[in-house]
């Protein structure tokens, strides 16, 4: 089953903290995985597609300087930010991995 996810990812070391109006929107908790994945490996020449929910139309952007650290905060709606249901991060062997916070 697809359920829709809001998440505030962060690039790592290299990247600035997200602020709210970074917010994008996931069809499911497997694309969220795979677009940390995406920009992780790919993000120096892919440009990897967000789709912001507080701006106008989905962005394609390059994510260059993604470290190991990168992780996606996951959220069930837009509004109550103050705690996330999910993190998406790197797992030791290379996968992303998803942990109820």
């Amino acid at each position: 089953m697809n359920a829709r996810w809001f998440g505030l990812w962060w690039g790592g070391n290299g990247y600035g903290r997200p602020a709210d109006e970074d917010l994008e929107e996931f069809a499911s908790l497997e694309e969220a995985r795979s677009k940390l994945l995406e920009r992780y490996a790919h993000g120096y020449w892919l440009r990897s597609e967000f789709r912001y929910v507080h701006r106008d139309g989905p962005s394609q952007v390059l994510c260059p300087c993604v470290s190991e650290d990168t992780e996606i905060l996951l959220y069930g709606s837009v509004t109550g930010l103050d705690y996330p249901d999910r993190r998406v991060f790197l797992g030791a062997r290379g996968g992303a991995r998803v942990e109820r916070c």
